[in-house]
Parts: structure tokens; sequence; C-alpha cells
């Protein structure tokens, strides 16, 4: 009997690859596992990259990928690296160059999905969905990580609501959007991030400050992440100023654009409590997790998208760490976090509570242990095989 040929599924995404950022290892991520059951054929922008990231080719390394993913690059042009030369003002620059650079890219993908086919389309990106849809082709569904504020996003999500074939959302306050703005509910799947259980299981501290240079003899509360607003970094970095000898706060990644607005609010910090470790590669990034004593998550309240959309990558990676974890009281992250349980959950933007909250920890080790190894067990369902395994869900009920 002949055997059904593998599902052809086409990720795409106008997206640096490799990017510094959490959605490309997310991107990177749901692809290899997804390779594992389907032919996948991941297809990005051909952009131009960060100094520290161009001579960057084997992403399977650099994500410490459990398999490679076939990529096609499509042109597009990027006008970034000339944002100072635009004559509009940088705001206006950058607005200017991704506009340019989203609508080249997405022309190309139009000209190539004339000659390309799959069973599958799959997307992050609005508009790469409705030029799956504009040119009839079936079995599209798009990933939503935030929900649109503008007007043209939207009329374009409207436009797409009934005409995808599913959609995937992070969050259950997600999903409620996105039917409100007419998604049929059979057709929306709340699918959370996850995590590499194996690349982020426990590693011994000692061996994990020697390598990462952190102090031996310190109490360390680690954020690892990007630091935009919503973050939530500058209340860590108020509540490191609140810690008393003995405790420090080191805050690694963040990009060029960011690192200087919180390092000008810790210009009065004692440098000892508090570290900016800078960029670090995905695959060090486990390390410094093993180093520290608290994990700290503590994302803002004044955003929609920090209180009720996200599901961050971080969350799932300090939990398979098994180190104690603080983050602030937020619906979209007690989706996982459960208070006094596997976490310790403060007010969002209070400094004193998270630095107490720190301390609290600081002062009872089997607390410490308690949360983490609940942690750890909860976290076991979060791996990406389990998320591909659930977008191949969403596909095949769609399709039945």
């Amino acid at each position: 009997m002949a055997r059904n040929p593998p599902l052809r599924l086409l990720y795409l995404t106008n997206s640096r690859l490799p990017g510094e950022k959490a959605h490309a290892i997310q991107i990177m991520h749901t692809c290899a596992a997804l390779a594992a059951l389907v032919q996948v054929r991941l297809v990005h922008a051909r952009r131009v990259n960060r100094a520290w990231l161009r001579g960057i080719t084997d992403l399977r390394t650099h994500y410490a990928l459990p398999r490679d993913v076939a990529r096609h690059a499509l042109p597009s042009l990027d006008l970034m690296p000339m944002v100072n030369w635009l004559p509009v003002g940088q705001a206006g620059g950058y607005a200017l160059a991704f506009a340019v650079q989203n609508a080249t890219y997405h022309i190309a993908l139009l000209l190539w999905l004339l000659f390309a086919s799959a069973d599958v389309y799959y997307t992050r990106d609005s508009l790469s969905a409705a030029v799956c849809l504009v040119l009839r082709r079936r079995r599209v569904y798009f990933e939503a990580h935030t929900f649109p504020t503008s007007a043209a996003g939207l009329r374009l999500q409207r436009w797409l609501a009934n005409r995808l074939n599913g959609l995937a959302v992070l969050t259950p306050a997600l999903r409620q959007r996105y039917i409100a703005l007419g998604c049929a509910p059979q057709n929306v799947h709340v699918i959370p991030d996850a995590v590499d259980l194996q690349l982020f299981a426990p590693r011994a501290q000692a061996a994990a400050r020697a390598r990462t240079a952190l102090p031996a003899a310190e109490f360390i509360a680690l954020y690892a992440g990007q630091m935009y607003a919503w973050k939530g970094v500058e209340t860590l970095v108020a509540a490191a100023q609140l810690l008393p000898a003995g405790c420090c706060v080191v805050l690694v990644g963040g990009t060029p654009e960011d690192l200087p607005r919180l390092q000008a609010l810790a210009h009065s910090a004692d440098p000892q409590r508090l570290r900016f470790v800078g960029h670090v590669a995905p695959t060090e990034v486990p390390h410094y997790l093993a180093a520290a004593d608290v994990l700290v998550l503590p994302n803002s309240g004044h955003a929609e998208i920090s209180r009720n959309h996200t599901s961050p990558l971080k969350m799932f990676e300090y939990m398979a760490a098994q180190r104690a974890i603080v983050a602030s009281d937020l619906p979209a992250l007690r989706t996982v976090l459960v208070p006094e349980e596997n976490a310790l959950l403060v007010p969002p933007d209070d400094a004193p509570a998270l630095a107490a909250a720190i301390l609290r920890l600081q002062a009872d080790a089997p607390l410490r242990q308690r949360l983490s190894a609940a942690a750890a067990m909860a976290v076991t369902r979060h791996t990406w095989d389990n998320r591909a395994r659930s977008i191949l869900k969403l596909v095949a009920g769609a399709a039945a």
C-alpha cells in the first residue's frame, strides 16, 4: 500500500534570521519541531543584519536546534542602515524604512508564490496571510501574538477573520479579542510558547558562575531578555537599588537602542548591585539562568500586550532552569504561573514589592526549592514538540 506523501507546510515570515529577538528563536524552534512531523520550508526576508550576527550562517548550531530547517530567503529593500541619513528624523526614518522593507518583501513573496505551492501556509504576519488569500491559496493559518491597534490593522484583521482556515493565539484573552473581531470560535486555538527542556536543563550553579564571570558569593536575581518599556525592566532597576549588600541584579540581553535608557536610569546605582551583561548567544542564556538564585519576570501592567497577550519564552526557560521565579501578577502570566505554587507574583510596576519578594526568597531556601521544583514539573508539557503537535491539530481540525 502506498504511503501518503508528507504534508508540505510553508512558514512565511518577514523576519531577520538570525535575529537577536525572541521571535527569531520562537520561529526557528517552532519550525524545527514541525519538521519532525511534516515537510517544512521556512520562507523569510533577506535583510541587512546586525553587525554581530552577519557571520552566522549555521542556524541549527546558533539556536541549538534538534534538526535543520529548510529555508528560502526572499529579497527586500532594507533601508534600516540608512535611517540616520533619511530626511524625516530618526523615528520617522525607522517607520519609513520598515514600510519600504515590508512592502518590497511582500511583493517578492507574492511573485514567488505564483510559482510555489504547499498544502498549508502558516505565518505570524497578517500581510503574508493576506497575500496567500489574494492568491486563492487554501489552508492559510495565522499565528497572532498581538491585537492590532491601528485602524488599518483592524481593517485587515476583520478582512482576514473569516477567510483564514485557522488562527493560533498565545493566550485565552487574545482568543477572546479575535472572536469578538469575527473569527469563528472553533477556528481559534490557544497555543502558548514553549521551551527546549534539554537545552535549559538545570546546571550546577558554581560552574555557571565561573563560565559567566558572575560573582561566586552574591545572591543573584537575574533577568534575561529584551528591554522594551513593557517588559518592566525599569522596575527591576529601581528594585535593585533597594537591595542590601550581598544581593545583586543581573540584566542579560537588550539591544543597543534599549540599553542606554536603562543605564541612564541606573547611573546612581551601586555597580555592585546592578550589572548589565548585554546581548549573549542563545546557547549561552542557559548558563546565565543557572548562575542565578532567582529569575525575574517584571512585566509592566501599563501595556495590553504585557497584561493579556504575551507568552514569554523566558517564562518557560526560567521554569525549565529550576530557579525560583518572581513575576508580575498579570493575567497573561497567570495562564502558567500559580502564585505561591510555582512562582511568587507581585503587583506590576511596584519596585518595593519586587525587592521584598527577592529578599523573601533570599531568606528562604526551602521556598526557593519548592517553587522551582513545581515550576519544573509544570513546564514539562510546554515543549516545542507539543507545540508543533498543537499546530498540526489546528490544521487537521480546520481541514476536517
